[in-house]
């Protein structure tokens, strides 16, 4: 009991020093988009809300492709576990192609989104700097898709330092690049909301071109045999990647988007109400960093256990797992009640949209719990390399009970008088807490049976 015990608190331990770097660089990616949406209203209500919907667009657009190229966190883990080096180079190349096919598409549709926002009815007046934000970071993707394709290979070889680092100079950048571009310092024109577009395409160009310099002079990833000139397509290993990938990108996205499409049926209902919505999303958000970075430090502990036929240790850093985000989901919790409108007032100086956004924090707080435990689960499921169930799992969750509850709460008087932005929070709190039950057994449901056989197929 007492050899179980240590074995226990050794993961807890290998898994918290993991995850401090991974909330570190997740901490100076998502503040890029909380200083985005601070500085924006500053500048004005209208730049607020144009960056709203904007980011309506742009974060399950982000959330799609970094779970598509998520697939190199437990490959390259496991690739590490079993210590096939070699192999890792050759993943990282392939993914650089499907990076390419990305950030052609995501080009295209950045710039394509005029007419959808014309079809949400969308204000006149936030119309023009919603379309101008998001056209600025459309050339910015190939830099975003790169960093996430390098950073996702250093994580998956538990090298989180230099991502980290990296990562607080990109948040410098941006919030340098905030500062002259949306207020037009230093002789540069106040673009307002649009300026913060390009201040992540500014930021991530540099982050990636920071990336390659620090790969290219390491010494840690010479065995990996990265930078060498093959760069041909081989199908098997793509359809590989893909069929790991995209089930997860889809998983992220359809997560995100329910927030986003929310954005957008909110669009059409005024500034105040869309703008405490944002406010809301955005310290959501910065929360969401903890339960997140604990996720990815499951799927790259679950992923080397594997790879290194360390099977018992998989059962013990998953319990680990969960004791963290219970821990953190408690704290959280009790800070966003406790706080909500001082929270609010450091967005904006509107007291209307401090009371609304204050109001919609508390269902943030409800729901730290239900999404910490689904998170848990869905990264050690990455981990084992288990991602189209759960994708379908996330969407019944999420579009077949969290926003059509949410849509009927918000818009309609089916259950009761229409809540406006409150409805669709409900809607999102019941989706989560019905996606934690669905992931936690699928979890141990994969875990029963392969432990069965002591056959994982990997």
């Amino acid at each position: 009991m007492k050899s179980q015990f240590y074995l226990f608190k050794q993961q807890l331990f290998q898994l918290v020093t993991l995850a401090i770097p991974v909330v570190a660089t997740q901490s100076s990616q998502m503040a890029m988009g909380v200083v985005d949406t601070i500085m924006s209203g500053h500048a004005s209500a209208i730049d607020l809300a144009a960056v709203a919907v904007g980011s309506s667009i742009w974060i399950p657009l982000m959330l799609l492709i970094a779970g598509i190229l998520t697939a190199i966190t437990p490959t390259v883990a496991q690739f590490c576990g079993a210590r096939e080096y070699s192999r890792i180079g050759h993943a990282i190349r392939q993914s650089l192609w499907i990076g390419l096919l990305l950030s052609f598409l995501s080009f295209i549709a950045l710039f394509s989104t005029h007419e959808l926002f014309v079809f949400m009815a969308v204000e006149a007046t936030i119309l023009p700097i919603s379309t101008g934000y998001l056209q600025a970071i459309a050339w910015g993707m190939p830099g975003i898709i790169g960093f996430f394709i390098l950073r996702f290979l250093n994580e998956g070889m538990s090298n989180m330092i230099p991502v980290m680092l990296i990562g607080f100079l990109g948040l410098l950048v941006n919030i340098m690049a905030n500062y002259i571009l949306i207020f037009g310092h230093f002789g540069a024109p106040a673009l307002g909301g649009i300026g913060a577009g390009w201040a992540t395409t500014i930021s991530h160009w540099v982050m990636f071109l920071c990336l390659i310099v620090y790969l290219f002079n390491s010494r840690k990833f010479a065995h990996i045999k990265l930078f060498q000139f093959k760069f041909s397509p081989h199908i098997d290993e793509l359809k590989k990647l893909l069929k790991l990938g995209i089930p997860i990108g889809i998983a992220f996205f359809v997560e995100g988007s329910i927030f986003s499409i929310i954005a957008l049926f909110l669009a059409s209902m005024g500034v105040v109400t869309v703008a405490s919505h944002q406010i809301a999303l955005s310290f959501s958000s910065l929360i969401f960093i903890l339960p997140l970075s604990l996720s990815i430090s499951l799927t790259i502990q679950v992923g080397q256990r594997i790879g290194a036929s360390q099977f018992q240790q998989v059962r013990d850093t998953i319990k680990a797992g969960y004791l963290i985000s219970l821990s953190i989901s408690l704290i959280a919790a009790i800070f966003i009640m406790s706080y909500s409108s001082n929270i609010a007032a450091l967005y904006t100086d509107n007291t209307e949209i401090i009371e609304l956004a204050s109001s919609l924090m508390i269902f943030t707080a409800l729901y730290q719990f239900s999404d910490g435990i689904q998170l848990c689960s869905a990264g050690s499921l990455r981990g084992l390399k288990d991602t189209t169930i759960p994708m379908f799992l996330s969407i019944s969750a999420y579009w077949l009970v969290g926003f059509p509850l949410g849509y009927m709460l918000a818009l309609t008087d089916m259950i009761t008088a229409p809540m406006g932005a409150k409805g669709f929070w409900i809607g999102l709190l019941c989706g989560l807490s019905l996606s934690a039950v669905f992931m936690t057994i699928r979890l141990y449901t994969i875990i029963g049976q392969r432990y069965a056989s002591r056959v994982i197929e990997c």
